[in-house]
């Protein structure tokens, strides 16, 4: 065998073998979702392993492709499943993964700190209408391709992390109905987040919600209020007790004078 037939060798079976490894990752990465949420409506029992065919799991529910003859995962969309549980953490293992969409189940808990090492890849982020908790993880604005991300109608509580206004590409984005405080990040592009994209937290300012208040503004608001409910409150009062002294001298200085 000539030494070039033997590198074309090689390098035939190592490009089969990496093929073959992030095959086998995707399809760990897809039986672990499975074991890991729960499928009160049995729309996973779909996904059934141990088939031999190329890319047979880009048959199963939810589940699409980079191309059908190799298990590659390019998105996974599972919206309005029912599924319930923690975000998965298998989903790491689907390394070639760009669209995750678990909008509108009944997901709940935190979302994982290390989240951007978990879909590093994603250019869709949709965990809408669900129930996570906690703060949005400071580690999320890392997946640095994002180009949607909705995370609305969920009990995100806390700030938003700044660092979101470094996300460059992005282009949908809300967190509406939260309960989330603190300032809005100034994104570049933040003419194309209305109010909209931020609506009904409470604790959030900035723009396009109202101007945060300063803690010095606030004691000064606040002392000026003070001071106003002071005057409201004793100044009858004063006008009351000056009117009963002078009235009690003037009485005493009558009886003096008939006397």
């Amino acid at each position: 065998m000539s030494l070039i037939t033997l590198v074309a060798t090689c390098l035939w079976f190592l490009l089969v073998s990496s093929f073959s490894g992030a095959n086998e990752a995707n399809v760990n990465c897809l039986r672990s979702i499975q074991s890991q949420v729960k499928d009160p409506n049995g729309y996973l029992l779909s996904w059934v392993f141990g088939n031999e065919t190329a890319g047979y799991i880009c048959k199963f529910a939810g589940v699409t492709c980079w191309h059908d003859d190799e298990n590659r995962v390019l998105s996974i969309k599972l919206s309005g499943f029912g599924l319930g549980g923690e975000f998965p953490l298998g989903i790491y293992n689907c390394t070639d993964l760009v669209g995750l969409d678990l909008s509108r189940n009944n997901f709940s808990g935190v979302l994982p700190s290390n989240i951007a090492s978990l879909v590093p890849s994603v250019t869709v982020l949709d965990l809408s209408y669900n129930q996570f908790s906690g703060e949005i993880p400071a580690s999320l604005p890392n997946i640095n391709f994002l180009n949607t991300l909705m995370l609305q109608h969920n009990q995100f509580t806390g700030q938003l992390p700044p660092e979101l206004a470094s996300l460059r590409r992005l282009k949908q984005f809300s967190v509406a109905y939260n309960h989330l405080t603190g300032p809005v990040p100034e994104f570049n592009n933040s003419s194309i987040f209305g109010l909209e994209s931020f609506a009904n937290n409470k604790g959030l300012c900035g723009p396009p919600m109202d101007y945060c208040t300063e803690p010095e503004e606030e004691m000064i608001r606040f002392g000026m209020i003070g001071a106003a409910v002071s005057a409201a409150v004793f100044a009858p009062l004063g006008v009351f007790l000056d009117w009963f002294f002078n009235g009690r001298k003037e009485k005493q200085g009558n009886i003096r004078h008939r006397s």
